[in-house]
């Protein structure tokens, strides 16, 4: 389900119809779920009928399902790497020449 094309409280029903869906299949019960996230049952129940929770709340519920990777994806940033950045960041090389005897004559390879 495209969740652009729905209201804020279609989404929340969504994320309810989800939530059961998600327990059953992993065959736990409300009371498993509100054990293992600590989560009061009424969270749950008003997660379920479609009404507004907290996100501390939707957190446990997660916890509870054993599904809070889920909500780590939904945020996660993926760093890029740039090799100009990386070398702004970084100090500039020195260059070191050994320093040539100004005072030797230049000799040419046949008059070696």
């Amino acid at each position: 389900m495209d969740f652009n094309l729905l209201t804020n409280e279609d989404i929340i029903k969504e994320l309810g119809k989800n939530y059961e869906k998600l327990r059953l299949q992993k065959r736990l019960s409300d009371d498993d779920v509100h054990k293992k996230g600590g989560v009061s049952i009424d969270a749950i129940q008003r997660l379920k009928n479609g009404s507004n929770i907290n996100l501390l709340n939707f957190i446990k519920i997660l916890k509870g399902l054993g599904e809070l990777d889920k909500l780590q994806k939904l945020l996660e940033v993926k760093e890029e790497f740039s090799i100009q950045e990386k070398t702004k960041s970084s100090k500039p090389k020195r260059i070191f020449k050994s320093k040539k005897d100004i005072n030797s004559e230049f000799i040419w390879g046949e008059d070696k």
